[in-house]
């Protein structure tokens, strides 16, 4: 696990794209830095790290730090090597979802200095910057493990990033969206039938088993069903609260600024973290045996 590790780490300091991904991201804190302090009555730094997501900035940069991940090893066809390591599969996707991560924290850890710099020329608030800081390291936790899943189900690097930018450009806008939904009890119920229906494609897809992947479309489709005959006026407008639900963006947005860390918002991170690791491994293991 630890020459996994290490290999994918090196890989992004053996080409230039590693080192103008992290350049481009120092020379963006930078320049939020300046913008933000040079007429600023006190030093301010969490700015600087909001504005990272607010001008989509991670949004595009974290694609190209994970498209590579599994779709290099599909195309090089170097994956059933590395599949024949003597280590479970999902070793392997932890070590290069660890790899990336540590990538991806390197300039946030620059980035973390620069409050114990300001405090040399000003009072700044530490206890709001540094959660701050923590609810994004977890924000790009969650963007690096879907990168990663979507890497996985193509061995095309450009094709990888485009679908990451794609999704969380949706992500990012997801609020602008629901904003527009109808929100009749009877559109939410069908969109409710929609998701069921992805939901036991996707797992017929991770399984080959067609029967399991109808049980899992059946069963919560149903019990929507059940639940709308009964109660209706919840279901009014419950879509459009789902989907706001899964603005990870928003979140972000709603949870910095603040001198206490917003734990559901980590939690919440974790969580889509763990999820989406756990399906790029279901993902790796599919096309093992496949083969």
């Amino acid at each position: 696990m630890l020459a996994v590790y290490k290999k994918e780490l090196r890989s992004y300091f053996n080409n230039m794209l590693g080192w103008v991904i992290m350049a481009v991201t120092l020379v963006f804190i930078g320049f939020f830095t300046v913008v933000i302090n040079v007429n600023a009555l006190a030093p301010v730094f969490d700015y600087v790290l909001i504005y990272m997501i607010g001008y989509c900035i991670y949004v595009v940069l974290i694609p190209f730090v994970t498209m590579k991940s599994v779709a290099s090893e599909r195309h090089d066809k170097t994956e059933q090597l590395l599949l024949s390591l003597p280590i479970p599969t999902w070793k392997i996707i932890v070590a290069k979802y660890l790899a990336e991560m540590t990538f991806v924290a390197i300039p946030l850890l620059v980035a973390a200095f620069y409050p114990l710099i300001f405090s040399l020329f000003g009072t700044i608030n530490f206890a709001t910057v540094y959660a701050t800081w923590l609810t994004l390291f977890f924000l790009l936790a969650a963007m690096v493990a879907m990168g990663t899943f979507f890497s996985s189900l193509s061995e095309n690097q450009i094709v990888a990033a485009v679908t990451s930018v794609g999704v969380f450009f949706l992500l990012y806008f997801l609020s602008n969206i629901v904003s527009v939904l109808p929100s009749s009890s009877l559109f939410s119920l069908v969109c409710l039938y929609v998701v069921a229906l992805i939901f036991g494609l996707i797992v017929r897809f991770l399984t080959r088993d067609t029967t399991m992947g109808i049980v899992c479309a059946a069963v919560p489709a149903l019990g929507c069903f059940i639940w709308y005959i009964f109660d209706a006026d919840a279901f009014s407008g419950l879509f459009a609260n789902i989907l706001y639900g899964l603005s990870i963006f928003d979140k972000f947005f709603n949870s910095v600024g603040y001198e206490i860390l917003d734990l559901t918002a980590i939690v919440y991170y974790i969580t889509i973290a763990f999820v989406f690791v756990f399906i790029t491994v279901q993902s790796v293991e599919k096309r093992r045996w496949n083969s």
